[in-house]
């Protein structure tokens, strides 16, 4: 008895200097503000590195996967065969036939064309515009929309236009990449989306047939706009389904038709090579095959990132070289090491939470100023820049371990 209460003593007499030797190491600012000044601007530059990556990298994904748009309402019918998402072709008289369905609110058949324009590769989309306005609204700030007479006209985005040096009644040559073809086409108007569709060219629907390559009984996609209380995608593909079944008649499907397609030809397909998906889940797929996902872009990140480690971790172990004598008499006064190194992690928590922020921002920053220049751009579209609440949090997590490793393996005698 007698020896537990002399243990409980030597407890609290413990304790007690603990506390003693961590109100005294408060009240001492044996970290110098000029020193951790260098450590903070090695981890800041650690960040920018960081986040102008994760930014950049998960800004191309976010704008690839909203490419045809967002939202589980809109969905595509497209090849599954198909390399790409611009490559793939399907009859053009499914929309005919998916758009009689009751639930079925747009029905926009489209034909992507890689082209030249100027010099510059671009993406013209043949579109019927009455369809197309259904599912994508178009802000037009200068010049007049497409109309259903249009024949050789086309409106342009603004990000092309600028880029382009564009305006209404310009007369533009185009010359189609998939096929040894070229357009001379008129500038009716410059449109905005506020998507990655201000890079691109809207044309007449048999326009960007003719300089895809195809014929106009086939388009690149069909884009859907559902009711998903009425109809679901599945209930999309069994159409799909049954028209592949019946027979096929034989009609010319290269026959050029008057204005705008209103009906097509029948084109013989195999259900199988036919996909029906979710707009955004369509373009995710496509970046799955490659293995470009969301974590594997921030894991790529971070690797990035953790190449620094070296400079944040010599920075770190000189902070702690340049304060040898304060830790020497923080020592003598009988400061452990364990208390010495949690000190001085909770001083530079507030440094590591504000390098990250800095970081971050001037992330944004160089990013913005490289945008403004038209040369941050992937597969001819202008990479979105965003603020990303788990890229900011795990900058900061990155910071702080890192200066935490540095630390806790540091030698303090």
């Amino acid at each position: 008895m007698h020896a537990s209460s002399l243990k409980k003593h030597e407890n609290r007499a413990h304790g007690s200097t603990v506390m003693s030797a961590l109100t005294r190491l408060i009240g001492f600012r044996y970290l110098k503000r000029g020193r951790i000044l260098a450590l903070a601007i090695i981890l800041t530059l650690s960040s920018t590195l960081f986040s102008i990556t994760a930014f950049s990298l998960l800004g191309f994904y976010r704008g690839f996967t909203a490419y045809l748009g967002e939202g589980e309402d809109v969905i595509a019918i497209y090849n599954r065969k198909s390399s790409t998402p611009f490559t793939g072709l399907v009859p053009a008289y499914l929309a005919e036939k998916v758009g009689s369905l009751n639930g079925v609110a747009a029905c926009s058949p489209e034909a992507v064309a890689p082209c030249i324009v100027k010099g510059e590769s671009i993406f013209l989309r043949g579109i019927i515009p009455e369809d197309f306005a259904k599912l994508n609204q178009l802000a037009i700030f200068d010049g007049s929309m497409l109309e259903p007479d249009d024949v050789n006209s086309v409106v342009v985005g603004r990000n092309a236009a600028e880029r382009l040096n564009l305006k209404p009644g310009d007369e533009i040559l185009v010359l189609g990449v998939l096929a040894d073809r070229y357009l001379q086409l008129q500038v009716k108007g410059i449109y905005e989306s506020h998507s990655v569709m201000d890079d691109e060219v809207l044309a007449p629907l048999y326009v960007g047939q003719w300089l895809r390559g195809t014929d106009y009984g086939h388009v690149t996609l069909i884009r859907v706009k559902i009711d998903r209380s009425v109809v679901s995608p599945a209930a999309i593909l069994e159409e799909v389904a049954r028209e592949a079944s019946e027979p096929s008649q034989s009609q010319d499907s290269g026959r050029k038709p008057e204005g705008l397609i209103m009906s097509w030809p029948r084109a013989s397909f195999r259900v199988e090579d036919i996909g029906v998906e979710e707009a955004q889940m369509f373009m995710k797929s496509y970046l799955d095959r490659y293995g470009v996902t969301r974590e594997s872009l921030l894991t790529l990140s971070a690797i990035v990132f953790l190449f620094s480690s070296a400079t944040v971790a010599a920075a770190s172990k000189t902070i702690i070289a340049q304060h040898e004598g304060e830790i020497n008499v923080l020592r003598s006064l009988g400061a452990s090491r364990k208390l010495l190194k949690g000190d001085m992690l909770a001083r530079l928590l507030p440094w590591s939470l504000i390098a990250s922020s800095i970081g971050a921002a001037l992330a944004v920053a160089v990013l913005k100023v490289i945008q403004g220049y038209g040369l941050l751009q992937v597969v001819s579209h202008t990479v979105s820049i965003q603020l990303d609440p788990l890229t900011v949090a795990l900058n900061f997590v990155l910071v702080f371990l890192l200066v935490s490793i540095s630390v806790l393996r540091a030698d303090m005698e």
